[in-house]
């Protein structure tokens, strides 16, 4: 073996690139094979030699008979590992060396058990399930109809797949599938990845996302016979890392879901079914104002977004914060029905005195709900009460109330020490600030005193008129126009609104939507919509897992099968024959009930083996 330099030339500049050649005699001469494109190597030239025989060493898992240099060694373990992984995994554009073939009869060797070498290791578990379900999506016509290439449509399905498994940017997933995963074994592709590639096909994904989620809806619906008579419309938001500035999107000033109002926004619109599985997404400003975002969608509701078609059974359920009466009429006016919680927080009592008191058992079969209906020509209203919720209004109460009081009483141990603010006007207006912030300041009596315009102490005590409102805690009105169901039937499809919530909390936390470093607008809305595709795939999984009765989160499912992975297995045996033997390690009782429930194979891949033997050694 040696490396040779090459000058290429693309669009008039030079690159420089190195090659580990081999030489062989042929019956019409002696010829060149390349073994390996290495890239540009940062090494001197009279080292190239000492390279090329440890890479050689490497291969034929021999011993070095000289310590070399440490730098040589670790770029010869690094390339000789790229020959065997790309020769094991039969990919096009390397020359035969030896001889290579799948194990199938029983084999005995007699091998030296101290020159095995592990190498090569590659995780598996998580990308075959992943690429399972994206296969049966059949995203690569998807993909196609849409005008991507074969190479774009490789680099499309790489970005979803590691956006579930290993959510980052473009670099750490370019990163990510050349050394980590064993994403490209099972594409069976070779396909150079890069992140400018990932880059340009993310920013392609985004322009045609429409287009995409349409065919991928469709086919959801076609494989699982989903009813689609209730769908979630939502809104959340995520944050930028950068500042943002310029973008027409990303915006200061709303209100962020994780607290940080310091931040830049961008909101992301979607609608879902009961089942969780996605429909049609829309990326908007981050302060944008919720009630309007309903009838903005282009086209209006029955084309572009919700895009079902006008049918009296499909019910849209939409939480306070959508549900003005515009918005109702809205719906209405499109020939669809609704659930929603009701933006009047308080009705008078006498407007619930005809209805009936009646308790209902949710889906853990432990809580209850406590529901009252009132019938209108038009409209059914529903104020329900849950236990639950109001002993989580009340231990939110109790803990504005306690950092109110921790507040006040630092605002007043201040008044004793030098270097803080005393004005009574300032003290006020702090007091006041307070007041704002926790919104108990009614529970309590505050008094200060001053000498001047000095303030000299700040005493507070519990208002004995003023009490938290125990009737309200707890409390939620529902309003429809399904004037056909029951109350505990309108209250079960108000529930489902649970299903967007975990939608979105998948996404923020395990699939990488939140927080988004990208600068450049394109790329920021494909992050998000490349997050919204993998959510696709990942509904489709999810839902196979709850049918058989299994319900794990997915960031259980990718620990569970980070260890089930490919490996290469190098030795000799008492024939002087080099052997490596490229295979997955054994599934575990756990990975082996997630592939049972997905109707998966327990090894994707198969095992095989490459033997060096003395005479194929002499020839390199």
């Amino acid at each position: 073996m040696f490396i040779r330099e090459k000058i290429k030339t693309r669009k008039d500049k030079e690159y420089i690139q190195h090659q580990l050649i081999e030489s062989v005699r042929t019956p019409a001469g002696p010829r060149q094979n390349i073994i390996l494109n290495m890239g540009k190597l940062d090494i001197e030239k009279d080292k190239w030699k000492l390279l090329a025989n440890a890479i050689e060493e490497e291969l034929h898992n021999q011993p070095r008979l000289f310590n070399s240099d440490p730098d040589i060694k670790k770029l010869a373990q690094h390339y000789a590992q790229l020959i065997i992984h790309n020769r094991l995994s039969r990919m096009p554009g390397i020359e035969e060396i030896g001889r290579s073939e799948e194990i199938e009869d029983v084999q005995y060797e007699t091998v030296d058990v101290n020159s095995l070498k592990n190498s090569g290791i590659r995780s598996l578990g998580a990308e075959h399930v992943v690429f399972s379900q994206i296969e049966e999506y059949n995203l690569d016509t998807v993909l196609k109809d849409n005008g991507f290439t074969a190479s774009q449509i490789d680099y499309a399905k790489m970005l979803i797949a590691a956006r579930l498994i290993h959510p980052s940017g473009e670099r750490e997933t370019a990163r990510w599938v050349n050394e980590n995963s064993a994403l490209c074994e099972l594409m069976q592709t070779n396909l150079a990845v890069y992140d400018n590639a990932l880059h340009r096909t993310a920013v392609m994904i985004w322009e045609k996302h429409d287009s995409i989620e349409k065919q991928l809806s469709q086919t959801a619906k076609d494989l699982f016979s989903l009813r689609e008579d209730v769908i979630l419309y939502d809104l959340t938001n995520t944050y930028f890392e950068g500042s943002k500035r310029g973008s027409k999107l990303a915006k200061p000033g709303g209100k962020s879901k994780e607290r940080r109002n310091d931040r830049p926004l961008i909101t992301l619109a979607l609608v879902i079914d009961d089942e969780g599985f996605p429909k049609r997404s829309r990326v908007l400003e981050g302060n944008v104002s919720e009630p309007g975002t309903l009838e903005t969608m282009p086209d209006q509701l029955e084309e572009s977004f919700l895009g079902f078609g006008l049918d009296n059974q499909k019910t849209i359920v939409i939480d306070a914060g959508i549900a003005t009466d515009e918005n109702l009429e809205l719906i209405k006016g499109k020939g669809y029905k609704y659930v929603a919680v009701s933006r009047k927080k308080k009705y008078e009592d006498c407007f619930w005195e005809k209805s009936e008191d009646e308790e209902i058992m949710l889906n853990d079969k432990k809580s209850k709900l406590k529901i009252k209906m009132v019938k209108t020509e038009e409209e059914n209203y529903l104020l329900c009460h849950s236990i639950a919720k109001e002993a989580k209004e009340r231990a939110i109460y109790q803990g504005k109330i306690e950092k109110y009081e921790e507040a006040l009483t630092k605002l007043k141990l201040g008044l004793e020490k030098k270097g803080t603010t005393k004005r009574y006007e300032k003290i006020l207006e702090r007091i006041g600030r307070l007041k704002e912030q926790y919104k108990v300041g009614y529970l309590y009596n505050i008094k200060v005193q001053r000498e001047g315009e000095i303030a000299t102490d700040i005493t507070f005590e519990s208002n004995p008129t003023k009490e938290i409102k125990e009737d309200s805690l707890g409390d939620y009105v529902l309003r429809t126009n399904r004037t056909d169901l029951s109350g505990e039937e309108i209250s079960r499809i108000h529930r489902s609104l649970t299903t967007i919530e975990s939608c979105f909390k998948s996404m923020k936390s395990e699939l990488g939507l939140r927080p988004n470093y990208h600068k450049n607008e394109d790329s920021t809305i494909a992050h998000i919509f490349i997050t919204v595709i993998g959510y696709h795939v990942l509904a489709g999984i999810l839902k196979k897992m709850r049918s058989k009765g299994i319900k794990y989160s997915w960031d259980s499912i990718r620990k569970i099968l980070s260890n089930h992975a490919r490996v290469t297995n190098s030795f000799n045996n008492k024939d002087g024959n080099t052997i490596h033997i490229r295979n997955s390690s054994t599934p575990t009782l756990k990975q082996r009930e997630i592939y049972k429930a997905l109707k998966l194979m327990m090894n994707p891949l198969k095992k095989v083996k490459w033997i060096i033997s003395p005479k194929e050694r002499k020839k390199i």
